[in-house]
Protein backbone atom coordinates (compact mmCIF):
# COMPACT_ATOMS: atom_id res chain seq x y z
CA UNK A 1 0.00 0.00 0.00
CA UNK A 2 1.38 3.38 -0.94
CA UNK A 3 1.51 6.60 1.57
CA UNK A 4 -0.93 9.31 0.36
CA UNK A 5 1.35 12.11 -0.82
CA UNK A 6 1.12 14.95 -2.18
CA UNK A 7 3.51 16.46 -4.99
CA UNK A 8 2.19 20.04 -7.64
CA UNK A 9 1.07 17.54 -9.96
CA UNK A 10 -2.76 18.60 -10.90
CA UNK A 11 -5.05 15.63 -10.94
CA UNK A 12 -6.68 14.70 -14.47
CA UNK A 13 -10.44 14.98 -14.49
CA UNK A 14 -12.55 12.66 -15.97
CA UNK A 15 -14.00 12.86 -19.38
CA UNK A 16 -17.70 14.38 -19.17
CA UNK A 17 -20.88 12.22 -19.51
CA UNK A 18 -22.42 13.14 -22.72
CA UNK A 19 -25.32 10.43 -23.65
CA UNK A 20 -28.42 10.82 -25.45
CA UNK A 21 -30.00 9.21 -22.52
CA UNK A 22 -29.69 12.80 -20.72
CA UNK A 23 -32.96 13.93 -22.79
CA UNK A 24 -35.84 14.16 -20.47
CA UNK A 25 -37.97 12.15 -23.53
CA UNK A 26 -41.35 11.51 -23.40
CA UNK A 27 -43.19 12.82 -19.66
CA UNK A 28 -46.95 11.65 -20.97
CA UNK A 29 -46.53 8.49 -18.22
CA UNK A 30 -45.87 11.02 -15.00
CA UNK A 31 -49.53 11.68 -15.67
CA UNK A 32 -50.36 7.81 -14.87
CA UNK A 33 -48.23 7.38 -12.44
CA UNK A 34 -48.97 10.58 -10.40
CA UNK A 35 -52.26 8.99 -8.92
CA UNK A 36 -50.07 5.71 -8.00
CA UNK A 37 -47.25 7.31 -5.99
CA UNK A 38 -50.01 10.04 -4.44
CA UNK A 39 -51.27 6.87 -2.73
CA UNK A 40 -48.46 5.06 -2.17
CA UNK A 41 -46.83 8.40 0.20
CA UNK A 42 -50.59 8.46 1.68
CA UNK A 43 -50.24 4.57 2.86
CA UNK A 44 -46.80 5.22 3.69
CA UNK A 45 -47.54 7.67 6.11
CA UNK A 46 -50.43 5.96 7.87
CA UNK A 47 -47.70 3.36 8.11
CA UNK A 48 -49.34 0.66 6.04
CA UNK A 49 -46.22 -0.48 4.64
CA UNK A 50 -47.89 -3.37 2.50
CA UNK A 51 -50.00 -1.49 0.48
CA UNK A 52 -48.01 1.10 -0.34
CA UNK A 53 -45.37 -1.43 -1.45
CA UNK A 54 -48.34 -2.51 -3.88
CA UNK A 55 -48.49 0.79 -5.48
CA UNK A 56 -45.33 2.19 -5.23
CA UNK A 57 -44.66 -1.83 -7.46
CA UNK A 58 -46.98 -0.74 -9.63
CA UNK A 59 -45.39 2.78 -10.47
CA UNK A 60 -42.11 0.98 -11.74
CA UNK A 61 -43.63 -1.34 -13.99
CA UNK A 62 -45.74 1.59 -15.55
CA UNK A 63 -42.46 3.21 -15.83
CA UNK A 64 -40.27 0.07 -17.00
CA UNK A 65 -43.12 -1.15 -19.35
CA UNK A 66 -44.18 -4.79 -19.35
CA UNK A 67 -42.14 -7.56 -20.29
CA UNK A 68 -39.25 -6.21 -18.65
CA UNK A 69 -37.76 -7.44 -15.06
CA UNK A 70 -36.54 -4.86 -12.42
CA UNK A 71 -35.01 -5.28 -10.02
CA UNK A 72 -32.50 -6.78 -12.90
CA UNK A 73 -32.11 -10.64 -12.46
CA UNK A 74 -28.78 -11.77 -11.41
CA UNK A 75 -28.91 -14.41 -14.04
CA UNK A 76 -27.06 -15.72 -17.14
CA UNK A 77 -26.87 -11.45 -18.23
CA UNK A 78 -25.24 -10.65 -14.72
CA UNK A 79 -28.25 -8.14 -13.16
CA UNK A 80 -25.56 -5.21 -13.86
CA UNK A 81 -25.53 -3.61 -17.24
CA UNK A 82 -29.02 -3.42 -19.00
CA UNK A 83 -29.56 -1.94 -22.90
CA UNK A 84 -33.27 -0.90 -21.52
CA UNK A 85 -31.57 1.19 -18.57
CA UNK A 86 -29.02 2.48 -20.68
CA UNK A 87 -31.18 3.94 -23.12
CA UNK A 88 -33.79 4.64 -20.79
CA UNK A 89 -34.24 9.26 -20.73
CA UNK A 90 -34.65 11.11 -17.75
CA UNK A 91 -37.58 11.61 -16.81
CA UNK A 92 -37.88 7.90 -16.78
CA UNK A 93 -34.88 7.61 -15.04
CA UNK A 94 -35.66 9.95 -11.74
CA UNK A 95 -39.48 8.42 -11.53
CA UNK A 96 -38.14 5.07 -11.54
CA UNK A 97 -34.85 5.95 -8.99
CA UNK A 98 -37.55 7.35 -6.55
CA UNK A 99 -39.25 4.93 -6.55
CA UNK A 100 -37.31 2.22 -5.75
CA UNK A 101 -36.34 4.12 -2.90
CA UNK A 102 -40.19 4.09 -1.98
CA UNK A 103 -39.76 0.34 -2.45
CA UNK A 104 -37.05 0.13 -0.74
CA UNK A 105 -38.24 2.31 2.31
CA UNK A 106 -41.43 -0.33 2.51
CA UNK A 107 -39.26 -3.32 2.62
CA UNK A 108 -37.16 -1.87 5.64
CA UNK A 109 -40.20 -0.94 7.84
CA UNK A 110 -41.27 -4.41 6.82
CA UNK A 111 -37.76 -5.76 7.77
CA UNK A 112 -37.18 -7.60 4.80
CA UNK A 113 -33.79 -6.21 4.48
CA UNK A 114 -32.99 -8.69 1.68
CA UNK A 115 -35.34 -7.08 -0.34
CA UNK A 116 -34.54 -3.85 0.56
CA UNK A 117 -31.04 -3.75 -0.15
CA UNK A 118 -32.05 -5.48 -3.95
CA UNK A 119 -34.25 -2.42 -4.70
CA UNK A 120 -32.33 0.15 -3.31
CA UNK A 121 -29.10 -0.76 -4.71
CA UNK A 122 -30.93 -0.78 -8.35
CA UNK A 123 -30.60 2.98 -7.78
CA UNK A 124 -26.63 2.67 -8.35
CA UNK A 125 -26.98 -0.24 -11.45
CA UNK A 126 -29.37 2.43 -13.09
CA UNK A 127 -26.58 5.57 -12.42
CA UNK A 128 -23.44 3.38 -13.78
CA UNK A 129 -26.17 2.39 -16.79
CA UNK A 130 -26.02 6.01 -17.54
CA UNK A 131 -22.29 5.93 -17.64
CA UNK A 132 -22.25 2.95 -19.96
CA UNK A 133 -24.26 4.94 -22.10
CA UNK A 134 -21.34 7.74 -22.72
CA UNK A 135 -19.61 7.72 -25.63
CA UNK A 136 -16.42 7.72 -24.00
CA UNK A 137 -15.37 5.05 -21.59
CA UNK A 138 -13.51 5.78 -18.22
CA UNK A 139 -12.23 4.61 -15.47
CA UNK A 140 -14.64 3.76 -12.37
CA UNK A 141 -12.89 6.36 -10.03
CA UNK A 142 -14.41 8.78 -12.65
CA UNK A 143 -17.76 6.83 -12.89
CA UNK A 144 -18.32 7.07 -8.94
CA UNK A 145 -18.63 10.85 -9.37
CA UNK A 146 -19.35 11.43 -12.81
CA UNK A 147 -19.16 14.61 -14.36
CA UNK A 148 -22.44 15.49 -16.14
CA UNK A 149 -23.14 17.76 -18.84
CA UNK A 150 -26.99 19.00 -17.47
CA UNK A 151 -29.18 20.72 -19.70
CA UNK A 152 -31.43 22.99 -18.14
CA UNK A 153 -34.30 21.83 -16.07
CA UNK A 154 -33.59 18.38 -16.63
CA UNK A 155 -34.07 17.08 -12.54
CA UNK A 156 -30.68 17.78 -12.16
CA UNK A 157 -31.08 18.49 -8.71
CA UNK A 158 -33.43 15.35 -7.93
CA UNK A 159 -30.87 13.12 -9.74
CA UNK A 160 -28.67 13.61 -6.94
CA UNK A 161 -31.30 13.97 -4.37
CA UNK A 162 -32.62 10.09 -5.10
CA UNK A 163 -28.90 8.83 -5.37
CA UNK A 164 -27.87 10.28 -2.11
CA UNK A 165 -31.20 9.08 -0.73
CA UNK A 166 -30.78 5.22 -2.13
CA UNK A 167 -27.36 5.07 -0.71
CA UNK A 168 -27.91 6.23 2.95
CA UNK A 169 -31.04 3.68 3.29
CA UNK A 170 -28.12 1.18 1.97
CA UNK A 171 -26.14 1.98 4.57
CA UNK A 172 -28.72 2.07 7.26
CA UNK A 173 -29.88 -1.48 6.27
CA UNK A 174 -25.99 -2.81 6.06
CA UNK A 175 -25.84 -1.64 9.59
CA UNK A 176 -28.97 -3.08 10.35
CA UNK A 177 -26.98 -6.70 9.66
CA UNK A 178 -23.69 -5.43 11.36
CA UNK A 179 -21.78 -5.31 8.28
CA UNK A 180 -20.17 -1.35 9.70
CA UNK A 181 -17.81 -1.99 6.19
CA UNK A 182 -20.31 -1.48 3.20
CA UNK A 183 -22.83 0.77 5.57
CA UNK A 184 -19.97 3.45 5.82
CA UNK A 185 -18.56 3.11 2.42
CA UNK A 186 -22.16 3.64 1.12
CA UNK A 187 -22.18 6.29 3.24
CA UNK A 188 -19.05 8.07 2.31
CA UNK A 189 -19.82 7.72 -1.24
CA UNK A 190 -23.21 9.64 -0.76
CA UNK A 191 -20.90 12.41 1.89
CA UNK A 192 -18.45 12.52 -1.35
CA UNK A 193 -21.51 13.31 -3.92
CA UNK A 194 -22.65 16.07 -1.90
CA UNK A 195 -18.99 17.70 -2.11
CA UNK A 196 -18.82 17.40 -5.73
CA UNK A 197 -22.18 18.90 -7.04
CA UNK A 198 -23.03 21.27 -10.10
CA UNK A 199 -23.03 24.20 -9.12
CA UNK A 200 -26.53 24.96 -9.97
CA UNK A 201 -27.65 22.47 -7.02
CA UNK A 202 -28.45 23.97 -3.84
CA UNK A 203 -26.41 22.01 -1.14
CA UNK A 204 -28.66 22.70 1.78
CA UNK A 205 -30.82 20.35 0.25
CA UNK A 206 -28.47 17.22 0.82
CA UNK A 207 -28.26 18.66 4.78
CA UNK A 208 -31.18 16.57 6.23
CA UNK A 209 -30.13 13.52 4.41
CA UNK A 210 -26.64 13.44 4.92
CA UNK A 211 -23.99 15.83 6.77
CA UNK A 212 -20.63 16.40 8.43
CA UNK A 213 -21.87 15.69 11.32
CA UNK A 214 -23.67 12.11 10.88
CA UNK A 215 -20.22 11.64 9.07
CA UNK A 216 -18.35 11.51 11.61
CA UNK A 217 -20.43 8.66 13.54
CA UNK A 218 -19.72 6.32 10.62
CA UNK A 219 -15.89 7.40 10.37
CA UNK A 220 -15.22 6.29 14.29
CA UNK A 221 -16.62 2.56 13.35
CA UNK A 222 -13.79 -0.59 13.30
CA UNK A 223 -14.78 -2.92 10.89
CA UNK A 224 -16.07 -5.11 12.92
CA UNK A 225 -16.76 -2.77 15.74
CA UNK A 226 -15.66 -3.96 19.14
CA UNK A 227 -18.52 -1.93 20.47
CA UNK A 228 -21.25 -3.98 18.89
CA UNK A 229 -19.83 -7.48 20.32
CA UNK A 230 -22.35 -7.47 23.00
CA UNK A 231 -25.61 -7.37 20.52
CA UNK A 232 -24.30 -9.24 18.04
CA UNK A 233 -26.90 -11.55 16.55
CA UNK A 234 -27.81 -13.44 13.35
CA UNK A 235 -30.95 -12.26 13.12
CA UNK A 236 -31.37 -12.39 9.04
CA UNK A 237 -30.59 -16.42 7.86
CA UNK A 238 -30.89 -15.43 4.18
CA UNK A 239 -27.77 -12.35 5.03
CA UNK A 240 -26.03 -13.93 8.10
CA UNK A 241 -24.17 -16.83 9.26
CA UNK A 242 -22.93 -17.76 12.80
CA UNK A 243 -19.73 -19.52 13.35
CA UNK A 244 -16.58 -19.46 15.29
CA UNK A 245 -12.65 -19.55 14.68
CA UNK A 246 -10.52 -21.91 16.87
CA UNK A 247 -6.90 -21.40 16.93
CA UNK A 248 -4.73 -24.05 15.58
CA UNK A 249 -1.70 -24.59 18.09
CA UNK A 250 2.01 -24.93 15.78
CA UNK A 251 5.02 -24.92 17.23
CA UNK A 252 6.91 -21.89 16.72
CA UNK A 253 9.62 -22.73 13.98
CA UNK A 254 12.41 -19.51 14.61
CA UNK A 255 13.96 -20.22 10.93
CA UNK A 256 10.15 -19.11 10.04
CA UNK A 257 10.15 -15.53 10.71
CA UNK A 258 7.12 -13.64 10.10
CA UNK A 259 6.15 -12.30 7.10
CA UNK A 260 3.10 -11.18 4.43
CA UNK A 261 2.71 -11.26 0.77
CA UNK A 262 4.18 -14.79 0.90
CA UNK A 263 2.73 -17.39 -2.10
CA UNK A 264 0.48 -20.26 -0.72
CA UNK A 265 -1.30 -23.43 -1.98
CA UNK A 266 -2.38 -27.04 -0.81
CA UNK A 267 -1.40 -29.94 -2.15
CA UNK A 268 -2.13 -33.70 -1.20
CA UNK A 269 -3.08 -32.41 2.12
CA UNK A 270 0.18 -30.20 2.52
CA UNK A 271 -0.23 -26.32 3.19
CA UNK A 272 2.92 -24.61 1.57
CA UNK A 273 4.47 -21.20 1.81
CA UNK A 274 6.72 -19.69 0.07
CA UNK A 275 8.83 -16.51 0.12
CA UNK A 276 7.24 -13.28 1.31
CA UNK A 277 8.57 -10.45 2.95
CA UNK A 278 8.60 -8.27 6.72
CA UNK A 279 8.73 -5.00 5.24
CA UNK A 280 8.65 -3.23 1.91
CA UNK A 281 11.37 -2.32 2.56
CA UNK A 282 12.78 -5.78 3.04
CA UNK A 283 14.25 -8.25 4.41
CA UNK A 284 12.67 -10.37 1.71
CA UNK A 285 12.33 -14.05 1.74
CA UNK A 286 12.86 -17.21 -0.39
CA UNK A 287 12.53 -20.28 1.65
CA UNK A 288 9.77 -22.94 1.23
CA UNK A 289 7.64 -24.73 4.24
CA UNK A 290 5.04 -26.85 4.24
CA UNK A 291 3.21 -28.61 7.00
CA UNK A 292 0.54 -31.44 7.24
CA UNK A 293 -2.75 -30.19 7.77
CA UNK A 294 -3.67 -33.67 8.78
CA UNK A 295 -0.84 -33.55 11.49
CA UNK A 296 -0.30 -29.81 12.32
CA UNK A 297 1.89 -31.03 15.95
CA UNK A 298 4.53 -32.41 13.62
CA UNK A 299 5.36 -28.98 12.80
CA UNK A 300 6.95 -27.00 10.12
CA UNK A 301 9.31 -28.95 7.47
CA UNK A 302 11.59 -27.73 5.26
CA UNK A 303 12.42 -27.34 1.38
CA UNK A 304 14.78 -26.11 -0.61
CA UNK A 305 14.54 -22.48 -1.10
CA UNK A 306 13.71 -20.62 -4.49
CA UNK A 307 17.03 -20.40 -6.53
CA UNK A 308 16.08 -18.10 -9.23
CA UNK A 309 17.47 -14.29 -9.31
CA UNK A 310 14.61 -12.81 -8.48
CA UNK A 311 15.03 -10.42 -5.09
CA UNK A 312 11.70 -9.44 -4.09
CA UNK A 313 9.61 -13.31 -3.95
CA UNK A 314 6.39 -11.28 -2.76
CA UNK A 315 3.09 -11.33 -4.65
CA UNK A 316 2.85 -14.29 -6.36
CA UNK A 317 0.46 -16.38 -7.30
CA UNK A 318 0.87 -20.62 -7.94
CA UNK A 319 -0.90 -22.99 -10.29
CA UNK A 320 -0.74 -26.09 -9.50
CA UNK A 321 -0.41 -28.78 -12.59
CA UNK A 322 0.46 -32.57 -12.43
CA UNK A 323 2.19 -32.00 -9.71
CA UNK A 324 4.37 -29.33 -10.28
CA UNK A 325 3.59 -26.08 -8.57
CA UNK A 326 4.17 -23.02 -11.18
CA UNK A 327 5.24 -20.20 -9.81
CA UNK A 328 4.38 -16.90 -12.62
CA UNK A 329 7.20 -14.02 -11.61
CA UNK A 330 6.42 -11.90 -14.94
CA UNK A 331 9.15 -13.19 -17.27
CA UNK A 332 9.40 -15.66 -20.04
CA UNK A 333 11.14 -18.52 -17.86
CA UNK A 334 8.24 -19.74 -15.81
CA UNK A 335 9.90 -21.88 -12.55
CA UNK A 336 7.98 -24.39 -10.98
CA UNK A 337 8.82 -26.71 -7.93
CA UNK A 338 8.38 -30.56 -8.34
CA UNK A 339 6.57 -31.59 -5.42
CA UNK A 340 6.83 -35.48 -5.94
CA UNK A 341 11.32 -34.94 -6.26
CA UNK A 342 11.08 -31.65 -4.05
CA UNK A 343 13.50 -29.73 -6.80
CA UNK A 344 12.89 -26.70 -8.34
CA UNK A 345 12.81 -26.48 -12.44
CA UNK A 346 12.32 -24.00 -14.67
CA UNK A 347 10.53 -24.09 -17.82
CA UNK A 348 10.42 -21.35 -20.90
CA UNK A 349 7.39 -19.65 -22.19
CA UNK A 350 7.27 -16.78 -25.15
CA UNK A 351 4.26 -14.32 -25.90
CA UNK A 352 1.81 -15.55 -28.84
CA UNK A 353 2.68 -11.82 -30.34
CA UNK A 354 6.06 -11.95 -29.66
CA UNK A 355 6.22 -9.14 -27.61
CA UNK A 356 6.24 -9.85 -23.76
CA UNK A 357 4.15 -7.05 -22.54
CA UNK A 358 6.12 -6.81 -18.51
CA UNK A 359 9.29 -5.42 -17.78
CA UNK A 360 11.19 -8.26 -16.40
CA UNK A 361 11.07 -7.23 -12.86
CA UNK A 362 9.16 -6.58 -9.44
CA UNK A 363 5.93 -7.78 -11.15
CA UNK A 364 3.64 -8.78 -8.40
CA UNK A 365 0.65 -8.06 -6.54
CA UNK A 366 -1.77 -9.83 -9.35
CA UNK A 367 -4.60 -12.61 -10.13
CA UNK A 368 -3.76 -15.86 -10.98
CA UNK A 369 -5.84 -19.33 -10.87
CA UNK A 370 -5.45 -22.44 -12.72
CA UNK A 371 -8.28 -23.96 -14.71
CA UNK A 372 -7.53 -27.55 -15.85
CA UNK A 373 -4.29 -27.07 -17.50
CA UNK A 374 -4.35 -23.36 -18.23
CA UNK A 375 -2.86 -20.97 -16.13
CA UNK A 376 -4.42 -17.45 -16.18
CA UNK A 377 -3.43 -14.17 -14.56
CA UNK A 378 -4.73 -10.66 -14.03
CA UNK A 379 -3.71 -7.22 -13.05
CA UNK A 380 -1.38 -6.36 -10.75
CA UNK A 381 1.83 -3.59 -10.93
CA UNK A 382 5.59 -3.72 -12.32
CA UNK A 383 8.58 -0.76 -12.87
CA UNK A 384 6.36 1.20 -15.03
CA UNK A 385 2.77 0.45 -14.18
CA UNK A 386 1.98 1.86 -10.00
CA UNK A 387 -1.77 1.85 -10.10
CA UNK A 388 -2.09 -1.89 -11.55
CA UNK A 389 -2.64 -3.01 -14.86
CA UNK A 390 -5.83 -4.82 -16.26
CA UNK A 391 -3.94 -7.43 -18.91
CA UNK A 392 -5.77 -10.71 -18.45
CA UNK A 393 -3.48 -13.33 -20.06
CA UNK A 394 -3.93 -17.39 -20.15
CA UNK A 395 -0.43 -20.21 -20.71
CA UNK A 396 -1.83 -23.87 -21.40
CA UNK A 397 0.83 -25.76 -19.68
CA UNK A 398 -0.50 -28.71 -21.91
CA UNK A 399 0.50 -27.32 -24.86
CA UNK A 400 4.66 -27.91 -25.67
CA UNK A 401 4.90 -24.05 -27.57
CA UNK A 402 3.79 -22.77 -23.87
CA UNK A 403 2.70 -19.88 -25.51
CA UNK A 404 0.70 -16.56 -23.03
CA UNK A 405 -2.09 -15.65 -25.42
CA UNK A 406 -3.40 -12.02 -24.34
CA UNK A 407 -7.06 -12.13 -24.06
CA UNK A 408 -8.02 -8.51 -22.62
CA UNK A 409 -6.44 -5.70 -21.14
CA UNK A 410 -3.34 -3.74 -20.84
CA UNK A 411 -0.14 -4.12 -19.16
CA UNK A 412 1.59 -0.87 -19.69
CA UNK A 413 0.80 3.11 -20.05
CA UNK A 414 -1.49 4.38 -21.69
CA UNK A 415 -3.98 2.34 -19.51
CA UNK A 416 -7.42 2.57 -21.66
CA UNK A 417 -10.70 2.75 -19.84
CA UNK A 418 -13.13 -0.39 -21.02
CA UNK A 419 -16.40 -1.20 -20.14
CA UNK A 420 -16.41 -4.38 -21.35
CA UNK A 421 -13.45 -5.83 -19.14
CA UNK A 422 -12.02 -4.86 -14.71
CA UNK A 423 -10.76 -2.01 -14.70
CA UNK A 424 -6.09 -1.93 -13.82
CA UNK A 425 -5.98 -2.71 -10.02
CA UNK A 426 -3.56 -4.52 -8.53
CA UNK A 427 -4.61 -7.49 -5.20
CA UNK A 428 -8.07 -9.17 -6.62
CA UNK A 429 -9.24 -11.94 -5.63
CA UNK A 430 -10.23 -14.59 -8.19
CA UNK A 431 -10.69 -18.30 -8.51
CA UNK A 432 -12.73 -20.63 -10.67
CA UNK A 433 -16.38 -22.35 -10.44
CA UNK A 434 -15.93 -25.61 -12.21
CA UNK A 435 -18.62 -27.71 -10.98
CA UNK A 436 -20.62 -27.64 -13.82
CA UNK A 437 -18.78 -28.98 -17.22
CA UNK A 438 -19.13 -26.39 -20.49
CA UNK A 439 -20.36 -23.95 -17.66
CA UNK A 440 -16.79 -23.00 -16.07
CA UNK A 441 -16.20 -19.23 -14.91
CA UNK A 442 -13.24 -17.06 -13.63
CA UNK A 443 -14.42 -14.68 -10.95
CA UNK A 444 -12.74 -11.92 -9.90
CA UNK A 445 -14.05 -9.25 -8.01
CA UNK A 446 -12.69 -6.30 -5.61
CA UNK A 447 -8.33 -5.09 -5.25
CA UNK A 448 -7.21 -1.09 -5.26
CA UNK A 449 -6.00 0.71 -7.93
CA UNK A 450 -2.45 2.55 -6.62
CA UNK A 451 -3.19 6.06 -7.57
CA UNK A 452 -1.73 7.69 -4.45
CA UNK A 453 1.45 5.57 -5.41
CA UNK A 454 0.93 6.70 -8.83
CA UNK A 455 1.08 10.49 -8.39
CA UNK A 456 4.24 10.33 -6.12
CA UNK A 457 5.79 8.57 -9.11
CA UNK A 458 3.94 11.44 -11.23
CA UNK A 459 2.26 8.50 -13.29
CA UNK A 460 -0.51 8.84 -15.25
CA UNK A 461 -4.19 8.26 -13.00
CA UNK A 462 -2.53 9.98 -10.00
CA UNK A 463 -4.23 11.11 -7.31
CA UNK A 464 -4.53 11.98 -3.39
CA UNK A 465 -6.54 8.86 -2.60
CA UNK A 466 -6.18 5.60 -3.78
CA UNK A 467 -9.16 3.99 -5.34
CA UNK A 468 -10.73 0.28 -3.75
CA UNK A 469 -12.30 -1.00 -6.47
CA UNK A 470 -16.26 -3.10 -5.13
CA UNK A 471 -17.13 -4.48 -8.12
CA UNK A 472 -17.72 -7.62 -9.58
CA UNK A 473 -17.00 -10.10 -13.00
CA UNK A 474 -16.79 -13.39 -14.28
CA UNK A 475 -15.02 -14.38 -17.65
CA UNK A 476 -16.58 -17.63 -19.12
CA UNK A 477 -13.87 -20.23 -19.58
CA UNK A 478 -15.35 -21.95 -22.67
CA UNK A 479 -16.60 -18.77 -24.76
CA UNK A 480 -14.43 -16.16 -23.27
CA UNK A 481 -15.66 -12.69 -22.06
CA UNK A 482 -15.96 -11.34 -19.54
CA UNK A 483 -19.28 -9.79 -18.01
CA UNK A 484 -20.04 -7.49 -15.06
CA UNK A 485 -21.67 -9.52 -11.71
CA UNK A 486 -24.30 -7.67 -9.98
CA UNK A 487 -23.62 -8.51 -6.14
CA UNK A 488 -26.71 -9.30 -4.09
CA UNK A 489 -27.12 -10.10 -0.30
CA UNK A 490 -25.14 -8.85 2.26
CA UNK A 491 -21.92 -8.26 0.65
CA UNK A 492 -18.40 -7.49 1.84
CA UNK A 493 -17.48 -3.79 1.24
CA UNK A 494 -14.58 -2.21 -1.52
CA UNK A 495 -11.60 -3.78 -0.60
CA UNK A 496 -7.71 -4.81 -1.35
CA UNK A 497 -4.86 -7.36 -0.04
CA UNK A 498 -7.95 -9.74 1.60
CA UNK A 499 -7.52 -13.46 1.99
CA UNK A 500 -10.14 -15.21 0.37
CA UNK A 501 -10.89 -18.69 -1.21
CA UNK A 502 -13.16 -21.18 -2.51
CA UNK A 503 -14.71 -24.09 -1.77
CA UNK A 504 -16.04 -26.32 -4.26
CA UNK A 505 -17.79 -28.97 -1.89
CA UNK A 506 -19.79 -25.85 -0.37
CA UNK A 507 -19.67 -24.08 -3.79
CA UNK A 508 -19.11 -20.98 -1.69
CA UNK A 509 -16.37 -18.18 -2.16
CA UNK A 510 -15.19 -16.91 1.46
CA UNK A 511 -13.24 -13.50 1.79
CA UNK A 512 -11.43 -12.42 5.26
CA UNK A 513 -9.71 -8.78 5.82
CA UNK A 514 -8.33 -6.88 4.24
CA UNK A 515 -8.10 -2.72 3.88
CA UNK A 516 -9.72 -0.10 1.89
CA UNK A 517 -7.99 3.29 0.85
CA UNK A 518 -10.24 5.27 0.20
CA UNK A 519 -12.27 4.86 3.37
CA UNK A 520 -11.52 6.90 6.19
CA UNK A 521 -11.75 6.24 9.54
CA UNK A 522 -11.99 9.31 12.75
CA UNK A 523 -11.56 7.66 15.65
CA UNK A 524 -11.29 7.72 19.37
CA UNK A 525 -8.81 5.92 21.87
CA UNK A 526 -7.54 6.66 24.49
CA UNK A 527 -8.43 10.56 24.35
CA UNK A 528 -6.37 10.52 21.30
CA UNK A 529 -7.89 10.88 17.74
CA UNK A 530 -6.66 8.64 15.63
CA UNK A 531 -7.34 9.44 12.03
CA UNK A 532 -6.32 7.37 8.57
CA UNK A 533 -7.10 6.97 5.31
CA UNK A 534 -7.82 2.81 5.63
CA UNK A 535 -9.90 1.32 7.46
CA UNK A 536 -8.55 -1.28 10.26
CA UNK A 537 -7.39 -4.68 8.69
CA UNK A 538 -9.48 -7.37 10.55
CA UNK A 539 -6.64 -9.52 11.32
CA UNK A 540 -4.79 -6.32 13.18
CA UNK A 541 -8.24 -5.79 15.09
CA UNK A 542 -8.48 -9.28 17.03
CA UNK A 543 -4.68 -8.74 17.48
CA UNK A 544 -4.99 -5.32 18.58
CA UNK A 545 -7.87 -5.90 21.07
CA UNK A 546 -7.11 -9.47 22.60
CA UNK A 547 -8.67 -8.39 26.36
CA UNK A 548 -12.07 -8.43 24.60
CA UNK A 549 -12.99 -12.53 25.11
CA UNK A 550 -14.86 -12.86 21.66
CA UNK A 551 -14.07 -10.41 18.80
CA UNK A 552 -15.98 -10.87 15.42
CA UNK A 553 -14.22 -10.78 12.15
CA UNK A 554 -15.44 -9.24 9.44
CA UNK A 555 -16.20 -11.95 6.84
CA UNK A 556 -18.28 -12.96 4.15
CA UNK A 557 -19.24 -16.04 1.79
CA UNK A 558 -20.22 -16.07 -1.78
CA UNK A 559 -22.81 -18.62 -2.97
CA UNK A 560 -23.08 -19.65 -6.09
CA UNK A 561 -26.21 -17.56 -6.83
CA UNK A 562 -24.31 -14.25 -6.40
CA UNK A 563 -25.45 -14.25 -3.45
CA UNK A 564 -23.39 -12.90 -0.36
CA UNK A 565 -23.69 -13.16 3.55
CA UNK A 566 -21.87 -11.39 6.54
CA UNK A 567 -20.41 -13.83 8.52
CA UNK A 568 -20.42 -13.27 12.39
CA UNK A 569 -17.42 -14.87 13.12
CA UNK A 570 -16.52 -15.14 16.92
CA UNK A 571 -12.81 -15.34 17.66
CA UNK A 572 -12.25 -18.01 20.70
CA UNK A 573 -9.26 -17.04 22.83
Amino acid sequence: MSAVMDNNEPEVPGPFLRSAALEIGDTSFLEEIAPLRREGDQLFSRKVYQAALGKFKKTARVIVGDGFEIPLYCGEGGGFRSKKYMEMKQAKRLALMECCVQIARCLRELEDYEQSLIWVEEVEVIVRNLCFSNTEAMFDWHADLPRIEWNPNDGIEQFYVQRVRALCLASDNYLSLWNTGTAAQRRHLAYKITQHLPPNVNSITFRGIVSSAAMFLFYQFRHPDPQMTKDLMANEESLQVMGSWSKIEVQRDRNIPPRFGFASFIWKGRYYIVGGEKSHSGPYYKDMHYIELSNVSTGWHDLPSYPGDMIRVSGWKIGVYQDKAYFFNGRPQLDYFDLVTERWGSVRTRPADRQWPYPEKDFMDYAGVLVKSKFYVFGGTHGNVTTGCNLFMVLDLSDPRLEWKKLTGHASQPLVPDWNCPGPRRHPTIWADERVPGSERIYLMFGEADRAGAKFRREPQGSSESYSYGDFWSWDVNQGGWRRERMVGNPPCARSEMAYTFNEKLGMAFVFGGYSPSLPADYVEEGKNLITLRDVCTEVEARSHSRIPYIPCSSSAFHGSRHWKNLLIWWIY
